[in-house]
């Protein structure tokens, strides 16, 4: 899923939290709210990763390697 996915969910989760008149869905949707920002973040993180990863290998592409 992306992170623009999580970030819908969590906003769903968020509405019918607000929506709901029982404490306990009330918990658990604010839990599922949490679940899906936190695994946002997580998404972004791994992307901005892989970015930088890529960029690196870029870079280092065509240098002799080193001997040892």
């Amino acid at each position: 899923m992306s992170v623009k996915r999580f970030r819908i969910q969590a906003e769903k989760c968020a509405a019918l939290a607000k929506q709901t008149h029982d404490e306990e869905s009330r918990e658990r949707f604010m839990q599922l709210q949490r679940s899906f920002l936190h695994l946002a973040e997580t998404e972004e993180q791994q992307e901005r990763l892989a970015g930088q990863l890529s960029a690196l290998a870029a870079a280092n592409e065509g240098k002799p390697a080193d001997s040892p």
